[in-house]
């Protein structure tokens, strides 16, 4: 009888710990500001509603100085304003384990927008001024810009 009542407790306390270590995992990859609809770093031209929340999604490793930002000039406020930004990490078995000399399994940027209230068109431009030097060695000094340009038409 003893060791069934510590069976049970040794489940409920593995069913505990499993919603807690869920609950951190989901806190930790999914950001804290409402992304709306969300667009892929490869959708160059997106269809909004007016006064509809949506960000685009650009894959990074800000460890390695992968670092996006909107680029200037900032798109038409009058067809879209920015609502902000955010760095929300990815999780996986390296990022638990802490694998050494790992750069951690990356993240994704959100750049949030609001669509403005009447139809009309801009042009978002994110950056990232660096990229991580090659396997090889060479590169990584700045030089070599990375950029990714949308076409929001509000509809």
């Amino acid at each position: 009888m003893r060791w069934r009542r510590i069976l049970i407790a040794l489940v409920a306390l593995a069913a505990v710990a499993g919603a807690v270590g869920a609950v951190v995992v989901h806190r930790m990859t999914t950001g804290k500001l409402d992304h709306g609809t969300v667009f892929a770093q490869d959708s160059g031209e997106l269809a909004v509603k007016p006064g509809e929340l949506f960000s685009v999604e650009v894959s990074a490793h800000r460890v390695t100085g992968q670092i996006w930002t909107v680029a200037d000039p900032a798109p038409d406020p009058e067809a879209v304003r920015t609502v902000g930004d955010e760095y929300v990490k990815n999780f996986g078995l390296g990022d638990l384990v802490g694998a050494t000399g790992s750069a951690g399994s990356g993240g994704r940027y959100y750049f949030v927008f609001r669509a403005g209230p009447h139809p009309g068109r801009a042009t978002i431009t994110l950056h990232n001024p660096h990229r991580a030097a090659r396997p090889d060695g060479t590169g990584g000094d700045g030089s070599d810009r990375d950029e990714r340009q949308f076409t929001v038409d509000v509809r």
